[in-house]
């Protein structure tokens, strides 16, 4: 069964601050994603559920300032992880930044991290600089870009 993806409303922001930290390690936390949700017009929260229980999948966040847009947190729970859903989802924020005449995508990831590494480069991202001591713990990040056609 096909998964729900839809927009972040106030009553998930405590699921996503408690994911965030356990698989994240940091949250933007519920002040600023509350300020976000209710402010922000160039912030989108997308939450991903199973429809068989409403449980929670996944989540993931894009920054947009037309034509540029950056992919601020993408990740899918470990209970539900290698079962296509994280591609389910790039492909979904795709498809959503197209229609919104997005031309490039960018986002940041742990120079460590190459699982999510691979995962992005499968869908085109291509590295164009490190951002050094860029995480709290002083690890660098690699920024990766995307031109959508």
């Amino acid at each position: 069964m096909k998964p729900i993806i839809r927009y972040m409303e106030v009553k998930d922001v405590q699921t996503v601050v408690h994911y965030d930290r356990k698989l994240l390690g940091q949250s933007l936390g519920t002040e600023t994603f509350l300020s976000e949700l209710r402010s922000n017009p160039f912030t989108f929260y997308f939450i991903v559920e199973n429809p068989e229980n409403m449980s929670f999948i996944g989540h993931f966040g894009l920054w947009i300032d037309e034509p540029l847009a950056q992919i601020l947190n993408i990740y899918v729970i470990d209970d539900y992880q290698g079962r296509g859903y994280g591609t389910l989802m790039m492909d979904y924020l795709l498809d959503y930044l197209k229609k919104r005449s997005i031309t490039t995508l960018t986002l940041e990831v742990r120079e460590s991290n190459e699982r999510a590494l691979r995962f992005y480069q499968k869908f085109g991202f291509y590295q164009v600089a490190i951002r050094k001591n860029y995480y709290e713990n002083g690890e660098d990040a690699k920024l990766l870009l995307k031109n959508i056609e």
